[in-house]
């Protein structure tokens, strides 16, 4: 009976603690100041993204690029922003990667970036309600491919930027925009201006590229959005599994072709999926969003590192989106056996999309299938292609500051909370530019809105075209005006 009481006593004891530890979190977010949002044209700012998105600059997978798309690109750009334009320096990289550079008046303060690219995937064949190209605004959007992804905030940016501009200001912080022609396929022209500006020697106090959205985080209690801004990026590689055997005709089949072996490797790979960990990122979001979580979120969240063995499995659960966040991904794309109906094949094989998370290397994801399948198998990894995990942004920073600023006076209630984001972006090849690079979109969405990208009947909300230019206006006002 003592060791009944004894050990109640501890359940007790233990659960106290965590009430408390839930009770002493606090809010160090920056706080807002009181913001009246500058008036906006809309329906010219539409206007200016409708053009933009009909000139269709595809970026194609065989690295051929079309000159005309990107040459009227350019001259649309200086048209339409011609302000922009007189005040900027702009150098042209590579032919169609544009770099422009606006001087600030206070030398002793770092450089800023704010970034995005030129291109849009090739648009599929049918099912399309409006022409992909024809930016046709019906049911408060604007229809076709790069809406979302990212003609919109493109021209958000060029906007912003001239707004401040049209009330003749100019920048104490040098501002440089960098805009790449193929970050859709390889990235090429982000890593030529890159090393441009490395050669040069610049570094950048933040850097802004496209990234996550706020989104709804009523669930948690947080009656504001949620702005989850990437802090840091997964690495990617391409993995090629092998299963060799021999050819032979299908009438006489053994009792395992290499297409049944190589099956089993999948299927095998795909229940041995590598180690879920709490990364800082994963960790410093938890701890951004634990204040502002009703009391039973929070008595998880500030809890976390004890409670891990019970939070982590819970999490992998909750969706896709969350478990990519936790350990490195594994998606089997493509499968490979035979070209004929009635050939069994020498060799099959299947290509393994995989996301690397924070503390892992490229070369880890080879070494975990092995051990996993054994040497009867043969794995190669893609020598083009790949990266590695970039840093994780100085979250003690000035740069930091500001967004968390700004989310809270555009959006209120928002919330900032910083979050490894698992695409891929032209901003990770600056990794060595800059201690904060910030992936973010201005835009409140939700799942189905972003399954829109990429997808036929991409669409942007005409509303957005608004909270895009609000949020860049003011996070130029805190950062470099």
């Amino acid at each position: 009976m003592i060791v009944l009481w004894i050990i109640l006593g501890i359940l007790a004891a233990f659960c106290l603690l965590l009430v408390i530890r839930a009770l002493l979190v606090k809010d160090t977010a920056e706080q807002p100041e009181h913001y009246e949002k500058p008036e906006i044209d809309l329906e010219a700012a539409v206007k200016k993204v409708q053009g933009a998105i009909q000139i269709p600059t595809i970026s194609m997978r065989d690295d051929t690029i079309p000159d005309k798309p990107f040459y009227d690109l350019q001259a649309y750009l200086e048209k339409t922003f011609p302000l922009f334009h007189e005040k900027a320096e702009k150098r042209v990289i590579e032919k169609y990667a544009l770099m422009y550079k606006i001087e600030g008046s206070d030398p002793t303060l770092k450089p800023a970036m704010f970034m995005g690219h030129q291109d849009v995937v090739p648009p599929q064949e049918e099912g399309w309600t409006y022409p992909p190209f024809s930016a046709e605004v019906a049911d408060g959007c604007i229809w076709g491919r790069g809406s979302f992804d990212m003609k919109s905030q493109l021209v958000s940016i060029f906007e912003a930027t001239e707004m401040h501009l049209r009330e003749g200001k100019m920048p104490n912080r040098t501002m440089y925009f960098c805009f790449g022609h193929d970050e859709e396929i390889a990235g090429k022209g982000a890593q030529a201006m890159c090393k441009v500006l490395k050669e040069e020697g610049v570094e950048f106090e933040f850097i802004f590229d496209e990234g996550m959205n706020p989104v709804n985080a009523s669930l948690v209690g947080i009656d504001g959005p949620l702005a989850l801004v990437g802090v840091c990026e997964k690495g990617w590689v391409n993995a090629k599994i092998i299963a060799k055997g021999n050819a032979g005709h299908a009438a006489m089949p053994p009792k395992e072709t290499t297409a049944v072996s190589l099956a089993k490797a999948v299927v095998k790979l795909n229940k041995h999926q590598m180690k879920a960990r709490f990364t800082p990122a994963v960790n410093m979001l938890i701890k951004s969003v634990c204040p502002k979580a009703s009391f039973k979120f929070r008595l998880l969240m500030a809890n976390a590192d004890i409670l891990k063995p019970l939070v982590k499995p819970i999490l992998l659960r909750i969706s896709p989106a969350v478990a990519s966040m936790l350990r490195t991904t594994m998606a089997f794309t493509v499968l490979h056996a035979s070209d004929a109906a009635n050939v069994m094949p020498d060799e099959s094989y299947a290509v393994v999309n995989c996301r690397v998370n924070l503390g892992e290397k490229v070369e880890d994801v080879k070494t975990h299938m092995q051990k996993v399948l054994g040497s009867k198998y043969e794995i190669e990894l893609a020598q083009l292609g790949q990266h590695e995990p970039t840093s994780m942004s100085d979250l003690d920073s000035f740069g930091w500051r500001m967004m968390q600023k700004t989310v809270a006076e555009v959006f209120p209630g928002g919330v900032t909370a910083p979050f490894p984001f698992v695409a891929g972006t032209d901003s990770k090849f600056y990794d060595e530019l800059t201690h904060c690079t910030f992936k973010f979109s201005p835009h409140i969405t939700d799942a189905k809105y972003r399954a829109g990208m990429h997808n036929v009947n991409e669409y942007f909300k005409v509303s957005d075209v608004e909270s895009d230019i609000q949020f860049y206006f003011r996070f130029m006002q805190n950062s470099c005006f």
